[in-house]
């Protein structure tokens, strides 16, 4: 499930048409697994409405990098330890948790 709106990842992307929504759908859904994956908080019981701003942001991170890589091409580490997805989760991962 999406941490993120279909709104807000349009307006993340400027996206103003809908012809791909199924290709952003499901980048959506795996930007969110892959922000969750991170955490390591499988059982979070976030939403898309709950879910906390800077995990949505993230989230919204990780999803122009799928976007805008979708060939393949490679655009940086954002979940490095010092990318910036790394930085605004930092706070919410449980390291202890492998």
């Amino acid at each position: 499930m999406a941490l993120i709106t279909i709104e807000q990842a349009k307006q993340q992307l400027r996206i103003d048409y809908d012809d791909q929504d199924v290709d952003l759908r499901m980048k959506m859904e795996q930007a969110s697994e892959i922000v969750v994956n991170y955490l390591k908080k499988p059982q979070h019981g976030w939403t898309e409405t709950t879910v906390p701003k800077p995990v949505q942001a993230a989230i919204l991170l990780v999803l122009t990098a799928l976007w805008d890589d979708r060939t393949g091409a490679g655009g940086g580490d954002y979940l490095a330890s010092n990318g910036p997805v790394a930085r605004l989760l930092a706070r919410f991962r449980d390291p202890a948790i492998a």
